[in-house]
């Protein structure tokens, strides 16, 4: 058994005497306290967690694989107050303490019915072993001296869903705090989120250097993808790498065996997680060859540009969403209809909370909302120009760290220096 389960996390990791670096019992303790924070103020007795980002970020267990995204068979159980509780396919971390707790959690058996009710796992016994999921977390509350109280979910099925109601337990929001929780990032996460920021600004240079006719986007995904990898990543979120006419309307295509030619742009959307799963969410967009950028590329791209940095001032402490949507500079009409879906949004373990919508548009049709930026939040700024009936968009996307003396740009990676003289 590992005596201290954060020392698996140190593998690799140099030790120094010269300098402070990621605290990793200092991160988690701090995550579960800004949990149990906001589960107070919801009102909430326990947090029942299936997203495996939130559950890595409450618990510090890893299930961020894509398997665990479709299924509910990883789950956990987080007091208000105490050590959080590992549920279903959790043998892995038993006897394994989380930082910030005295001793071994306890954690849930796999052979033990009443784990989990997926019918990958269950077959036919799903409803049964739903209605035994229910009381054994009705039990699990019992012993976690929570019986009676709100129980927070993140997400559920309609099985899972009617099993707790049978076990009269009141079911509430969890969504919404465990967002509040991530979005105010602690010291040692914005020391992975710089350290995750400096490997893509690698992974987005060796992308560059590698762009020549004749290679494929998936190649050049494949560049991006292994240098995240080489340095300790852990995955990239989407494929979003295209060329030529590829890139209009952008996110209509992903990254394919599209052979890139002479004069092509080349935009790329990095969404990459770095070492322990947090992110760095650049985009660029370079122009394949030694040519000069023709009319049309040379505007879009000085569109883009401009957006975001004309914009960056306004992200600092106490901008409210609202004003920022309508402070920023517009874009022309003809490029209005393909524009990107947002002004600027959250990040952390993927996007995150907040999301910054245009000020006559937004996604869910609700407007932003009357909240403002607060310091240690990081925000990425989207820069997109892409015009109906042109040939090609260009992306470019800022992370920033909101700071007392305003934005901090994390990203080094350069820019095609052909559109900026």
């Amino acid at each position: 058994m590992v005596k201290d389960g954060h020392q698996l996390d140190l593998l690799g990791q140099d030790v120094v005497d010269f300098e402070e670096r990621v605290d990793i019992p200092r991160l988690k303790k701090e995550r579960l306290e800004r949990v149990q924070r906001e589960m107070a103020k919801a009102d909430l007795g326990g947090l029942l967690i299936f997203d495996p980002l939130n559950d890595r970020y409450a618990t510090g267990r890893r299930n961020s694989g894509a398997g665990y995204m479709r299924s509910f068979l990883v789950y956990a159980i987080v007091p208000r107050v105490g050590a959080p509780w590992l549920g279903g396919w959790s043998h892995h971390d038993q006897g394994v303490p989380l930082e910030g707790q005295e001793g071994p959690v306890e954690s849930d058996s796999t052979t033990r019915k009443g784990s989990f009710w997926e019918f990958f796992t269950c077959g036919r016994n799903v409803e049964e072993a739903a209605r035994l999921w229910g009381k054994r977390i009705r039990d699990q509350m019992n012993e976690m001296g929570i019986a009676g109280e709100r129980l927070g979910v993140d997400k559920l099925d309609f099985y899972a869903m009617e099993s707790l109601r049978d076990q009269d337990i009141t079911i509430a929001d969890g969504r919404v705090p465990m967002e509040k929780a991530r979005v105010i990032k602690t010291v040692d996460e914005i020391k992975l989120i710089r350290q995750a920021c400096a490997i893509c600004d690698v992974a987005v240079t060796r992308t560059r250097d590698a762009i020549e006719p004749g290679v494929t986007e998936n190649k050049l995904l494949s560049i991006l993808t292994a240098t995240n990898l080489e340095f300790g990543g852990e995955y990239i979120e989407a494929r979003y790498l295209t060329a030529g006419g590829n890139t209009n309307p952008w996110l209509s295509r992903t990254a394919s065996d599209r052979i890139v030619r002479p004069g092509d742009l080349v935009a790329y959307d990095t969404d990459m997680a770095g070492p322990m799963g947090y992110f760095a969410d650049i985009s660029r967009t370079y122009l394949c060859g030694d040519g000069r950028p023709n009319a049309e590329q040379l505007e879009a791209y000085k569109l883009a540009y401009d957006f975001v940095y004309e914009s960056m001032d306004l992200f600092r402490p106490g901008m409210g969403f609202q004003e920022i949507a309508e402070r920023c500079p517009p874009l022309p009409q003809e490029y209005k209809d393909q524009r990107f879906n947002l002004i600027a949004h959250g990040v952390g373990m993927s996007d995150e909370w907040p999301a910054i919508h245009w000020p006559d548009q937004s996604l869910s049709g609700f407007g932003n909302d009357p909240d403002v930026l607060e310091e240690n939040m990081v925000i990425c700024i989207e820069g997109l120009a892409s015009k109906a009936g042109a040939r090609e968009s260009v992306k470019l996307e800022e992370q920033v760290l909101i700071t007392a003396n305003g934005p901090e740009i994390l990203s080094k990676a350069p820019f095609d220096e052909r559109f900026l003289t």
